[in-house]
């Protein structure tokens, strides 16, 4: 049986620039950038695990904030933007045969 994709976005606030760089590049390691401090995921369970497993691992608690907004698919079709982007990051399947 295949683990359900949950659809989430991220955002967060670091406060020290080193810290800040590390939680971007695990972010870009699990979805993708829609805003500076913004990703879109569509993770597994174990995949979003993992991943708050390496911000908790990196951000101090005391001063930095990250949240992960749970976006239902119905909702996820609703989303909405201007500019630049797209309506909600999805990553492609590739099959190389």
């Amino acid at each position: 049986m295949t683990e359900r994709v949950h659809h989430i976005v991220v955002t967060y606030d670091i406060h020290d620039r080193r810290r800040l760089a590390r939680v971007a590049k695990i972010s870009k390691d699990f979805g993708g950038r829609v805003l500076m401090s913004v990703f879109e995921c569509s993770l597994t369970r174990s995949e979003l695990d993992r991943f708050k497993d390496r911000i908790d691992a990196e951000i101090d608690h005391m001063e930095d904030s990250v949240r992960f907004y749970f976006v239902c698919e119905k909702c996820r079709r609703l989303v909405e933007s201007s500019g630049a982007g797209s309506a909600f990051f999805v990553e492609e399947e590739i099959i190389v045969g």
